[in-house]
């Protein structure tokens, strides 16, 4: 199953983020003229990150990633994660977004009612433009058949509703960003993992220099915005992120999973645009940037891994069970009333 992102209570979606008429406009024109170029080279690196990340994942549980149970936390619109995993798998994802399957009325009117105007708009306007038709077509082009009936259910992450062990894996990229309260998401991973099962988070880091998701920066057309520049004070008013984010650093991140996941481990994605490689070091020369560390800068993403121990110690020296574990951690976490209803890596 994959579960995705879950965004605050406040927000009806996570692209709750205010433009304005001109604004939103300019940003659905640049995705756009992003989107429309070289559709094949977007599904091709779309289907490589996500073969780097099975990989990665068995290289983790150490054997196939097959007929599991897999959350995805944010499975996205285009539901191409979904559609990767759920060949060999049971997959399932979560979301606060209502994500429309069929060209119907009642879907969008629903969208409209649950996560408000700009979250329908953009999904409109990017259907209108035909990418998401057209990235379809690709990828099924390229092998990777998309699922026509998914199993997305409509959870806060923050408070699943789903039995304590109910999944092998937990999937999520680029979506713990978005969350106002990640510390709540983790212990419910933890909570809804099985002993020995898999979390597998990937975080856009906000220091980054695309961290600011301006979708201006992640479609190559800047224009005239200086790297950094929504952690430079004199530039932050060039920057249009196209959704709410948390802000939270690197060091924070780290000790935020490590508090929850005992034993998680940690491996960072680096920037590879030379430009933005070679622009540090004289920002820093000027006095800029001081406050960061050069890894948090240079750094795209943070990936989390943590299996579930089957196991652990108290501190007697007794084993623990799974859940008595976990609560010695502070690991299991009440389901909310509300709530109810690329690198490759070798392994060693």
């Amino acid at each position: 199953m994959v579960a995705l992102l879950y965004v605050a209570k406040v927000l009806s979606s996570y692209s709750d983020r205010r433009l304005g008429t001109l604004g939103r406009t300019r940003e659905l024109f640049t995705l756009w003229q992003s989107k429309r170029e070289d559709v094949p080279g977007q599904a091709r690196q779309m289907l490589a990150e996500m073969e780097s990340s099975q990989s990665e994942m068995e290289c983790a549980l150490g054997g196939r990633l097959k007929d599991k149970d897999i959350l995805i936390i944010g499975p996205g619109q285009q539901l191409v994660e979904m559609s990767f995993f759920a060949r060999h798998n049971r997959v399932t994802g979560i979301d606060l977004d209502v994500i429309p399957q069929h060209p119907s009325v009642r879907e969008y009117l629903e969208m409209f009612r649950n996560n408000g105007s700009i979250r329908t708009l953009k999904t409109v306007g990017r259907k209108a433009m035909g990418y998401d038709r057209a990235l379809r077509r690709e990828v099924e082009r390229q092998g990777l058949p998309v699922d026509d009936d998914p199993t997305i259910v409509a959870m806060d992450a923050a408070a699943m509703t789903f039995p304590d062990g109910s999944f092998d894996c937990v999937f999520s990229h680029s979506c713990f960003e978005h969350l106002s309260e990640p510390g709540d998401v983790v212990r419910q991973v933890a909570r809804v993992l099985r002993p020995g099962g898999l979390a597998y988070v990937d975080v856009h880091l906000y220091t980054s220099d695309s961290g600011c998701h301006d979708v201006r920066i992640f479609g190559g057309r800047r224009e005239s915005i200086p790297p950094w520049s929504h952690l430079r004070p004199r530039y932050r008013h060039l920057v249009q992120p196209n959704s709410y984010l948390n802000e939270i650093r690197l060091a924070p991140w780290r000790d935020l999973f490590s508090q929850h996941w005992p034993g998680v481990t940690f491996r960072l994605r680096p920037e590879r645009d030379p430009a933005i490689q070679s622009a540090l070091a004289p920002l820093q020369a000027d006095g800029e940037l001081k406050e960061y560390e050069d890894e948090e800068l240079l750094s795209v993403y943070l990936l989390a891994e943590w299996v579930k121990p089957a196991m652990a110690m108290a501190g007697d020296g007794e084993t623990l069970s799974t859940s008595s574990a976990l609560a010695s951690h502070g690991l299991v976490h009440p389901v909310h009333p509300a709530a109810r209803p690329v690198l490759p890596i070798r392994c060693a």
